[in-house]
């Protein structure tokens, strides 16, 4: 796999998901905006720092288990590339609406997260940038059908520094959205609900999916 390629392509997933993330975190992004403690920006940007932290994390352990399955077993490495771009066409079918099926996985990761959200309540309000790093860290494990997307693919690199790497991509993809969520809310709800802007985010993620399962063909 051609690596800045491949970091490219995460970056660029992250971005084009983007309307998604907002739907999923701009709750929580919206609450930190609220803090009147004078130090908005320090607690944003740490707070992203945790979520993409565990994202990283996420990837590594990805890359660690893709690692072993493909030294495992003599076609597992292929299969898992197949796979991976059955994950992102299923997740462009899901932002047109058309499939509901990563739902089913999200309501999967939801048991996990009933377990750890309660941590959450412990660091609302923020009012310190290490309380939106700790934040950040619990709130990267909130189940995302996007998420898990890019985890399937990250899991195909077979390398747990590379797989982070991507990871890592995927979340400063969707970073400037969720940065400006608090600023520009109406005007990208808006747009998030244009259906030309989620028909072409759609088809791009869905040709990310293609591509991949063509390659693993060739």
């Amino acid at each position: 796999m051609n690596e800045p390629l491949s970091f490219l392509s995460a970056w660029l997933l992250g971005f084009l998901g983007s309307v998604h993330c907002m739907g999923m975190c701009g709750g929580i992004v919206g609450a930190l905006s609220l803090n009147t403690s004078g130090n908005r920006l320090a607690i944003h940007l740490s707070y992203h720092l945790g979520r993409i932290t565990t994202y990283a994390g996420l990837g590594f352990v990805a890359g660690f288990i893709g690692l072993w399955l493909a030294s495992s077993h003599a076609y597992m490495g292929q299969v898992l590339r197949i796979l991976s771009g059955v994950m992102l066409i299923l997740m462009g079918g899901y932002v047109l609406g058309s499939t509901r099926l990563l739902l089913w996985l999200e309501k999967r990761g939801g048991y996990l997260w009933l377990r750890v959200q309660p941590l959450t309540k412990k660091l609302l309000p923020v009012q310190s940038a290490k309380q939106g790093l700790l934040l950040g860290l619990v709130w990267g494990l909130l189940p995302c059908g996007l998420i898990y997307s890019t985890l399937s693919w990250s899991l195909v690199a077979a390398n747990p520094w590379h797989s982070a790497g991507l990871m890592a991509m995927f979340g400063l993809g969707n970073l400037p959205a969720l940065l400006s969520f608090s600023a520009f809310a109406q005007q990208l709800n808006r747009i998030k609900q244009t259906p030309w802007v989620r028909r072409i985010m759609a088809t791009l993620i869905i040709t990310f999916g293609l591509w991949t399962i063509v390659a693993s063909l060739a």
